[in-house]
């Protein structure tokens, strides 16, 4: 059996009708429930003091004596008895009441505003005045005493209950809204987090349906446009990849040749102009091999994730890092706090981008300086840090020097230079979901670059 749906608008009458339905039931369920208190004597009626005075009335006009005229006193009423002379010679009203009701016995007047009523009674030596209320009252003496008037509580019951229903109705619907509009949110949080390979659920309502559906096709119009686009970047760097190759081959020849002219007799003129043919293919070769670095770089996106055993690792790196600043006559001092027994990671990754900024750090570092490189476990975290002698980051290579073929001409400008061994190393620290910090030391003033990756103690 298929998932019922509805639209928007039948939800809302649907909320509409069981909100006037339920306000009704908070004012009809006090209404009677009083009606009932009444029926078994706890309250009694707004007019029903009034009916009991005019009843009892002839009868307490003619009863001769006072003990059947208290008998027959009506419920919520209280009295003043006087004599022709208008003193008093019973009463059971308080100080205030007893003075009003002697005002009305005398000159038959009341105040407008005043909410008590009166009654003058003539017996044949006395005068009775009746005070009662128009309004519902508590039967027992105490409750009327203490308690709101009923009226009042009908009415704080009502508004209660009103507020309550509303309350409950609208959360109830909220819920149920909330419900319907849970396979959006999950949509949107795939999508934002870059995952297209998902299932996008249903909604019972036909204007959320229709979203997700417009959902689905975006999903696969743009899977399918990341599709095609990752397959031409592939290509686009494939095919660099292999000119670079094929560039070395006519490359190796021009070198040969040079290296065979330079053996020949020359005159000073054509042994510059050797000297130039040289210097450029050299420059040439560094071109290349900084073409295969870069596409090898952007071509690995698969990460091959383990355990590393780091003190194997490290003491390879430090071998590696030492042959390198022994070329450039650079003095090497490491240091260790703290090492992990692994790092969390791509060994070959990890290793190419240490050595790329160690590369970059010799490539500025005057000879018979000092090259740092520091390890250090920080938590969850391993921490290798690379600091150099030279001149350090210059405030616009501070903000850029992650940038492809970012090239500095105002501190470290190098012709070797082509603006790839942080931008290499700093893809690949972030595809191990760390960090790389860039800055210049307080005690070397050269650049210092700082890698995290994630560890395991």
């Amino acid at each position: 059996m298929g998932t019922k749906i509805t639209t928007l608008r039948t939800a809302f009458v649907k909320y509409l009708i069981m909100l006037i339905g339920g306000l009704g039931l908070s004012v009809v369920i006090p209404f009677l429930l009083f009606m009932l208190l009444a029926s078994f004597g706890i309250v009694n009626y707004a007019n029903q003091s009034e009916e009991y005075v005019k009843a009892t009335a002839p009868v307490l006009a003619t009863a001769p004596d006072f003990a059947d005229v208290k008998k027959n006193m009506p419920v919520g009423c209280d009295y003043l008895l006087l004599d022709k002379s208008y003193n008093v010679l019973d009463t059971t009203l308080n100080e205030s009441d007893r003075k009003a009701a002697l005002r009305y016995a005398a000159t038959g007047s009341k105040s407008k505003t005043d909410a008590r009523q009166f009654m003058l009674i003539t017996r044949k030596d006395e005068l009775l005045v009746l005070q009662y209320y128009i309004g519902s009252r508590f039967i027992n003496p105490w409750m009327d005493k203490h308690l709101p008037s009923p009226e009042t509580i009908l009415y704080l019951t009502i508004a209660l209950n009103c507020v309550l229903v509303c309350a409950v109705l609208t959360l109830y619907f909220s819920q149920k809204l909330r419900k319907q509009l849970r396979p959006l949110f999950h949509a949107t949080e795939e999508i934002s987090s870059q995952n297209l390979d998902f299932e996008i659920g249903q909604s019972n309502i036909k204007e959320f349906d229709d979203v997700l559906r417009s959902f689905s096709a975006m999903r696969d119009n743009l899977k399918k446009s990341l599709e095609q686009q990752w397959t031409a970047e592939q290509v686009r760097k494939e095919q660099i990849a292999a000119l670079a190759h094929d560039l070395k081959t006519p490359l190796t020849v021009i070198r040969g040749n040079i290296d065979l002219l330079d053996e020949t007799i020359l005159d000073d003129e054509q042994q510059n102009f050797i000297k130039y043919a040289s210097l450029s293919a050299e420059q040439m070769e560094a071109y290349i091999r900084a073409l295969i670095e870069l596409s090898r770089a952007s071509m690995a996106d698969e990460i091959f994730f383990g355990q590393v055993p780091f003190l194997a690792f490290w003491e390879d790196l430090c071998g590696q890092i030492q042959s390198l600043c022994n070329l450039r006559s650079v003095d090497l001092q490491t240091s260790t706090d703290m090492l992990p027994e692994y790092v969390q990671g791509d060994r070959i990754l990890i290793e190419r981008a240490v050595m790329n900024i160690v590369s970059n750090a010799l490539d500025f570092a005057p000879e018979k300086s000092v090259l740092r490189v520091s390890v250090k476990g920080a938590g969850e975290l391993l921490e290798i840090s690379i600091t150099d002698s030279g001149p350090g980051f210059s405030q616009k290579a501070l903000k850029h020097a992650k940038e492809l073929f970012f090239m500095d001409d105002e501190s470290r400008g190098s012709k070797q230079h082509f603006g790839m061994g942080l931008y290499i190393a700093a893809q690949i620290v972030e595809k191990h979901r760390g960090k790389m910090r860039i800055g210049n030391s307080a005690v070397t003033k050269g650049a210092e670059v700082t890698l995290s990756f994630p560890a395991v103690q």
